[in-house]
């Protein structure tokens, strides 16, 4: 991979990790806001409301939380000279899916086989 690639994707990744942590820094807020305007539910719905917002949004912190730390260690690759290497079959991950998923670890085929679709 040229150098003019590496940047591209270090630019995708850290577009990525900005709009990740906006994400989280809005819930954050909203969680504080939920608690400074807190009044006691009035019924079951409004609890459950309540539960299935705040499961929903512990789901979502986690699930980014996972991403974020799959960023920085692509970045740590870029850093390396290791970048858009498959960690399981040592060959180049294509282009192509370093684009949609520019933290990936593994080439479309080893995915593919990792997830039980071998």
């Amino acid at each position: 991979m040229d150098q003019k690639q590496l940047e591209h994707f270090k630019e995708l990744l850290l577009k990525e990790k900005q709009r990740i942590m906006k994400k989280l820094l809005k819930i954050k807020e909203v969680e504080e806001q939920i608690g400074n305007n807190w009044d006691e539910p009035k019924d079951l719905e409004d609890w459950a409301d309540i539960t299935l917002t705040e499961d929903v949004q512990a789901i979502i912190a986690t699930r980014d939380a996972s991403v974020l730390n799959e960023i920085d260690i692509a970045l740590g690759k870029i850093e390396k000279g290791t970048y858009g290497i498959c960690e399981r079959c040592g060959k180049p991950i294509e282009p192509e899916r370093l684009e949609l998923i520019p933290w990936t670890k593994f080439c479309s085929k080893c995915a593919h086989e990792i997830e039980g679709g071998a």
